[in-house]
């Protein structure tokens, strides 16, 4: 299983891989454009593949003026 982390929302899941960024968060109900995808210090794409056991941080992206 892959672990999950939304801390913004105080949430985490698990989900089966080995699976690409961009359906984990299709599953978690997240929109890709609004967030960033880290696993420790390493931004992760779209399209990486994470494998079962790995855990992986989904950051909201904040802007403002």
């Amino acid at each position: 299983m892959i672990r999950v982390r939304i801390p913004q929302k105080e949430k985490e899941i698990e989900v089966r891989g080995p699976r690409r960024v961009m359906d984990i968060l299709a599953e978690a109900g997240v929109r890709p454009a609004t967030v960033i995808v880290t696993q420790g210090r390493k931004l992760l794409t779209k399209d990486h593949r994470v494998q079962d056991g790995e855990t992986i941080d989904v950051i909201s992206v904040v802007s403002g003026g």
